[in-house]
């Protein structure tokens, strides 16, 4: 065993906190005070806490002025590993100019050097908000007289009506998207058709997984009961202007949970495309009109810091004659860029690469969960990529757009639409320099409070050593090796509240016998906004373990 290293302890009182330090096992502790010895010993507990330290051989000195210190302790002594002066106070009611000048007093002595302070900080401690525990939400639409509800899937509940879009938002999203219009409507006439954008999709999708898609089932039974609302067990929010499949019952909702297959359930919808598709092919569009839609998408996806299960997405599309798309596309481009630039300079100081890249020079594995979707719906002819690294080539998260063009049939044969699809926050993200999409939907004050009045500034993070917790979980597939891991990312969103901010496969082996495959994955638990507990994250696990079982008919090892 090494030698006991000493522990200076000034300003001490009764003595009290010395004599609990000093039965620590490899310790010698010299506890001071500034009054004499006389005076300590008529204090309450004082005496026995002296008593205490002289019997386990710690040093105990009286009348010790810690601006003075050479004057007590000789230079052939020791130095002391550790110096504690828990409460620096001049004694009474002394003013906060003088403790200040103790303090300054106190750092003074005998320094040969000042401390260095290059790279300190100053930590800043807050209470946290409680995790929050969100209670079922079901929507109610009302349509001509009629009325449908739905049950919001769990993952979604905290975002699915947060208004971020709203003309008197101060989100960072609204100012990016007013931006952009603002831009764009300088070299077109626009007209805004937000308004009337449903928030339900039904029948099949091309080329779309029906794993990336939140399904929906109408039904009156899902609408919550008088009781349900008045005791709290629900909430539940009302959207109009939706327009639905027309099977209805004789209560006047819509229900289709019996004998319905999947291709005419309803989905939450995963892109806007769709509507504008619809404004083109109605006789109202006017050509060289530009049309502009916003909102919030909704599509399952893999864990990951630039995955979004909800995004804004903005569409533009412009029907121009046959011949001149590829100047509409340039045009559109350009203004794009420009904004982009202006807003990234604002923030940053410095311009950013755009580029406009054709979508054969990019294989499916390098585009992100954006991309990757949207060349699902149609054939895709241009990504709009911001180049966020150095290396000078467009990286995998960097694609925030998409450019195609589509020959439907309007009014005339002579015109070709072209479409332009932007993701918003992940737009934000890269101007503001945001890690964590989970961030643009913290109800988290500092985060709006950094973006006053609508303003775009680099974001700074609540805290620099968010705590991070560790679980693996190994299980055997289901025989026939049917394992939807889109299903098992989202299952870990919704038990976990999106703490989980990372899924990695670490082993797979398959048994030679029967042919039963196993899978292990490890599981990072971290909050971007709340301080995590190990207790809070253990009963997340169990319950992932649960879940898993239950609805993937996984069997845990």
């Amino acid at each position: 065993m090494g030698p006991a290293r000493r522990v200076l302890l000034l300003g001490e009182g009764n003595f009290s906190f010395a004599a609990s330090l000093c039965g620590a096992a490899g310790t010698h502790v010299v506890a001071t005070c500034y009054e004499s010895e006389e005076e300590v010993s008529g204090w309450g507990r004082a005496a026995e806490s002296i008593r205490r330290l002289r019997d386990r051989g710690a040093e105990v000195v009286f009348s010790v002025d810690c601006t003075k210190l050479k004057d007590y302790f000789l230079p052939e002594k020791p130095e002391f590993d550790c110096i504690y002066f828990n409460f620096p106070h001049c004694g009474r009611k002394a003013g906060v100019v003088k403790n200040r000048e103790l303090l300054a007093c106190f750092f003074r002595r005998s320094q040969d050097k000042p401390f260095c302070v290059e790279g300190a900080l100053n930590h800043i401690f807050t209470r946290s908000m409680p995790l929050p525990r969100f209670k079922p939400m079901i929507c109610e639409i009302e349509l001509e007289s009629r009325k449908v509800s739905f049950h919001v899937p769990q993952v979604l509940v905290d975002k699915i009506n947060r208004g971020f879009l709203e003309l008197n938002s101060n989100h960072p999203v609204q100012t990016v998207k007013e931006k952009l219009t603002e831009e764009l409507s300088q070299a077109f006439p626009s007209q805004n058709t937000d308004y009337c954008l449903s928030l339900l999709h039904q029948g099949h999708l091309n080329g779309v997984c029906h794993s990336n898609i939140f399904w929906i089932i109408l039904s009156a039974e899902e609408t919550p009961s008088t009781e349900e609302m008045s005791s709290g067990l629900a909430n539940a929010v009302l959207f109009s202007h939706v327009d639905f499949c027309r099977n209805t019952d004789k209560n006047g909702w819509e229900n289709v949970q019996q004998g319905c297959h999947i291709s005419k359930q309803c989905y939450l919808r995963p892109s806007l495309l769709p509507y504008a598709q619809a404004i083109i092919q109605k006789g109202a569009f006017l050509p060289g009109t530009l049309h502009v839609l916003s909102g919030p998408v909704f599509r399952k996806c893999l864990i990951g810091p630039y995955s979004m299960p909800v995004f804004h997405e903005m569409v533009f599309v412009c029907a121009v004659n046959r011949g001149t798309e590829n100047s509409c596309i340039q045009i559109l481009v350009n203004n794009i860029k420009t904004s982009i630039h202006s807003l990234h300079q604002t923030v940053s100081g410095s311009k950013v690469n755009i580029n406009l890249q054709e979508a054969m020079s990019f294989e499916t594995t390098e585009l992100n969960d954006f991309a990757a979707f949207e060349s699902q719906l149609s054939k895709i002819q241009y990504f709009i990529c911001m180049e966020t690294g150095t290396s000078g080539s467009c990286e995998k998260d960097s694609c925030v757009g998409i450019i195609r063009t589509a020959h439907y049939e309007l009014l005339s044969s002579e015109l070709v639409v072209v479409f332009v699809s932007l993701n918003l926050d992940l737009l934000v993200m890269l101007i503001c320099g945001i890690t964590d999409w989970r961030m643009l939907w913290t109800s988290d004050t500092r985060f709006l409070c950094q973006f006053p009045r609508g303003e775009l500034k680099l974001f700074k993070s609540f805290s620099l050593y968010p705590p991070s917790y560790v679980h693996d979980v190994s299980f055997w597939v289901p025989d026939g090796g049917q394992f939807d891991e889109v299903a098992f990312h989202t299952i870990a969103r919704r038990v976990s509240g999106e703490m989980v901010i990372s899924i990695q496969l670490i082993d797979s082996f398959q048994q030679l016998e029967t042919g039963q495959k196993s899978l292990c994955y490890r599981l990072t638990f971290q909050s971007c906004d709340k301080a995590l507990s190990r207790q809070e994250v253990a009963e997340m696990q169990l319950l992932f373990r649960k879940e898993i079982n239950q609805r993937l008919g996984v069997t845990l090892r």
